[in-house]
């Protein structure tokens, strides 16, 4: 048994009768018009110049017999094929040429080429091959096998002996007749793939000569035992057939590993749930080599007018989207497997139709239609019917994992925009999630933080009053805890923990823990209360004197001078006024809000000396560690003496206030431009860049609400800033941390002074 030379069976002439049928180009058409010239002169030849004697004789057959038999078993050594896969092409193994090597030794030239033609046409018929691929079979093989008749013949020999003179000519001969197959395909296929002909012969010729002397020891075996013991002949096609079963075996061992590698393939992609359709498509048609594979999906997102997906073996990398075939609409609703064999289309033997269906719900319906002469068996069919359910099952588990990334998504869209703090606590009590809000309470990053255990990232206070930070139990999965921890940038920040956690067995599986910064509501009870404090010592202040001398006055007012008398009711007067002041102050803070121009302030303005000003503030305060620079001569300013006097009395008791007890506050008064200015320099902690701003916001406090140790509320720079704006100046800071700050009261020139009071 020899393997067929690359004829139209072989997988490349396969693909030029598919192009050829599919679309006619006028090149192509003239190349086979040209080979089958090519036979018609050869073969003309043939009847012309050889002889009328057969090669071998001896065989007691009349020609007239001898030659509808021999036609005959050229037909079915052509039809007798095994088909041996390698991917997507298809090599196909048959007796026709060793059948070729009888007929032209057994019978005379013309009778020979008669049997070889006529049992390819047959053969033809038989395989129902398209018109033009009949064409160039018949033109191509009548060319070679003219070329082997002629060759064979012309050497001659001894009639019913095979002699070396014989022997030599039937393997020239044979050789020729591939060579000259070989060309003839060259031609169509190099114009077809776009290559040389000369690179299809090259990479074809070491096949064809193996197959070119397998050829030559069947045909010349098998015509000796026809001469010489014909009784034998019957069992000549024992090695055959058992030759064919054998290739028929290792074709399907073939087959089956080529299908359980697509297969594995496939699990593959279902398992991944990527573009599933479509790899469904593709390497089933792939395992079972099928002409048409189509599937046709009940799916929103398809269009109506071309649901269906389907691949062919022309384009085997390619899915179509396109009408449903009409040879699957009427079948496309079948309630289980359905196996069509009385031609459902036109060139299509058979179809195989599954539906798509899983967990009670139908998804769709496929169809596949095995490749020529192919035949799916029950086997096959249940095979796909499975594969189909499988495809179905990935589909459904795709549809949940959509709405399960949908649903994650919403969820993590929320946690990513939440304004509270919000982490996962795995098993081993260490953080799972960590979301943007968190981040920016503890100031750590979730790259840092994911994977750590939570005690690592929370350095909770030691001094203040603390809860704990897993408070929870198989007992209590519910608790909640407040806390201060220190951040990174050691700010102190006060927070809330609360737990909602889940055990198995008694181990902790989760705790999904909410964090709240309470802060903000922890500096407000704290202002509030150094608010009542300072009101309380504010108010204190003056009524104590004022007590003090009315409670005098009343007892001994008629037994003190004159002088005296006078001296208590102006200092009486002066507490009073001062208290007047300051209840003001309080109730013009309440009226002020945040923004700038929330009322207007009226101010009594008129010009002052600014030095005598300051230095009215600093007798006041009384301190020693006060030190004035000013000019010789008078600063002129246009300003509300008393605001004036309320405004450097804030800016120059802050700088005591924050400073260290033994560090002096400098105020100097300097003259620009256009302004005249007082700066108030300390020696304390210094202002945060980012709060040098802030500072001037009504109950706003550099220190941390929880460990700040100075009193006060917030509203004395708040207030002096406003009242210095509206006396059409203003008050500035900079700052350098624990260097100190400068505070710069700026005052219009008096010259400057318009008549009408300044309204801000």
């Amino acid at each position: 048994m020899s393997t067929s030379a690359p004829r139209g069976d072989r997988p490349a002439t396969r693909r030029v009768a598919a192009a050829l049928a599919a679309r006619v180009r006028d090149p192509i058409l003239w190349r086979v018009a040209a080979v089958a010239g090519l036979g018609a002169i050869l073969a003309a030849v043939v009847v012309a110049c050889a002889g009328d004697r057969a090669v071998l004789t001896g065989i007691r057959v009349p020609t007239a017999v001898l030659l509808p038999g021999l036609a005959v078993l050229t037909c079915l050594a052509e039809v007798t094929v095994v088909r041996l896969r390698h991917g997507e092409a298809v090599e196909e193994l048959s007796l026709y040429e060793a059948a070729l090597v009888i007929d032209v030794l057994l019978l005379p030239p013309r009778e020979a080429l008669v049997a070889a033609a006529a049992g390819l046409v047959a053969a033809s018929a038989w395989q129902r091959r398209p018109p033009v691929k009949a064409a160039f079979n018949v033109g191509t093989y009548t060319a070679a096998v003219s070329v082997l008749i002629l060759i064979v013949h012309l050497a001659g020999g001894t009639p019913g002996t095979v002699t070396p003179r014989v022997l030599v000519a039937v393997v020239a001969g044979t050789f020729a007749f591939t060579a000259v197959n070989l060309c003839c395909l060259a031609q169509v296929l190099g114009l077809i793939n776009g290559v040389s002909p000369w690179a299809v012969v090259r990479s074809e010729a070491r096949l064809s000569a193996y197959m070119a002397l397998g050829t030559v020891a069947t045909g010349l075996i098998t015509t000796v035992v026809a001469l010489h013991a014909p009784l034998l002949l019957p069992f000549m096609a024992m090695p055959a057939l058992a030759v064919t079963y054998a290739y028929r075996a290792a074709a399907r061992e073939a087959d089956e590993r080529a299908r359980s590698a697509c297969l594995l393939r496939l699990s593959y992609a279902l398992a991944e749930r990527e573009d599933v359709v479509r790899q469904f498509l593709l390497l089933v048609r792939e395992a079972f080599d099928a002409e048409h594979a189509v599937i046709v999906l009940r799916d929103d997102d398809l269009r109506d007018d071309d649901p269906a997906l389907s691949v062919t073996a022309e384009e085997p990398g390619v899915v179509h989207r396109g009408p449903v075939p009409s040879w699957l609409a009427d079948a496309r609703d079948a309630a289980g497997p359905v196996l069509l064999t009385e031609s459902p289309a036109s060139g299509l033997r058979q179809v195989v139709i599954v539906p798509v269906e899983a967990g009670g719900r139908r998804f769709g319906t496929a169809a596949f239609a095995p490749r020529g002469r192919s035949r799916l068996s029950t086997g096959d069919v249940t095979l796909l019917a499975s594969l189909a359910n499988a495809l179905a099952v990935a589909l459904r588990g795709a549809e949940h994992l959509g709405r399960l990334v949908e649903e994650t998504s919403k969820l993590q869209a929320v946690v990513e925009q939440s304004a509270e703090g919000i982490m996962v606590v795995g098993v081993d009590a260490s953080v799972q999630m960590w979301n943007p809000a968190l981040e920016a309470l503890t100031r750590v990053p979730a790259a840092e933080a994911l994977g750590r255990p939570v005690a690592d990232l929370f350095d909770v206070a030691a001094d203040a009053e603390q809860g704990s930070l897993m408070p929870v139990s198989p007992g209590q999965p519910r608790a909640a805890a407040e806390l201060t921890i220190r951040r990174p940038d050691g700010e102190q920040r006060r927070i809330r923990m609360a737990h909602s956690a889940t055990y198995a067995q008694g181990e902790l599986t989760r705790d999904v823990i909410v964090l709240s910064d309470l802060t903000r509501e922890y500096r407000t009870e704290r202002l509030k209360s150094d608010f009542i404090a300072m009101v309380s010592h504010e108010l204190r202040t003056p009524l104590t004197p004022i007590v003090g001398y009315v409670d005098l006055l009343r007892k001994r007012g008629d037994r003190m001078t004159p002088q005296k008398r006078a001296d208590a009711l102006e200092l009486v007067g002066d507490r009073a006024a001062h208290l007047s002041r300051l209840v003001e102050d309080l109730l013009l803070a309440s009226r002020f809000g945040d923004g700038a121009d929330d009322i207007a302030l009226d101010v009594s303005a008129s010009g002052h000396d600014l030095r005598t000003i300051v230095a009215q503030v600093v007798q006041d305060l009384g301190s020693p560690r006060v030190v004035v620079t000013s000019p010789d001569v008078a600063a002129p300013v246009y300003c509300d003496s008393g605001r004036t006097l309320q405004v450097l009395a804030n800016l120059i008791g802050n700088g005591l206030k924050y400073s260290a007890p033994d560090a002096a506050v400098e105020v100097t008064v300097r003259r620009t431009g256009d302004a005249v200015l007082v700066d108030v320099r300390d020696h304390g902690r210094g202002i945060p860049a980012d709060s040098l701003e802030r500072v001037f916001e009504k109950f706003y406090r550099v220190e941390d609400p929880m460990t700040m140790s100075t009193s006060g509320t917030g509203i004395g720079l708040f207030l002096a800033r406003r009242l210095a704006r509206a006396m059409g100046g203003d008050v500035t800071v900079v700052s350098t941390m624990h260097v100190g700050s400068v505070f710069t009261l700026a005052l219009r020139p008096s010259r400057a002074a318009a008549a009408a009071p300044v309204r801000a």
